[in-house]
């Protein structure tokens, strides 16, 4: 059986969320304007979205990642700080 659905390249799909996402045009209008069908524009917006769910969910994992990072920086600086000064009250004492 010889595919015969149409083929359409990512720059034509994100023209068409464009209009519907940023435009506000319905999907009907943009279906009958283009001759794409609405559950061809119903499933691109669908991949978009999940597209943009997984960036958003990755970009929350990283700024999670992050904070934790500079926490342990931040714990990790005033160990330092109390080990100078522990060390010079050693050194004095073992001067005396």
């Amino acid at each position: 059986m010889a595919d015969t659905g149409k083929r359409y390249n990512e720059e034509f799909k994100v023209d068409i969320i464009r209009m519907i996402e940023g435009n506000g045009c319905s999907v009907s209008s943009v279906s009958k304007d283009f001759g794409v069908s609405k559950q061809t524009i119903r499933n691109w917006l669908t991949e978009y979205n999940d597209r943009q769910d997984t960036k958003i969910t990755k970009l929350s994992e990283l700024e999670m990642q992050l904070k934790e990072a500079k926490k342990k920086i931040a714990d990790q600086e005033m160990t330092i700080e109390i080990l100078k000064k522990a060390t010079a009250i050693f050194a004095q004492n073992s001067q005396k």
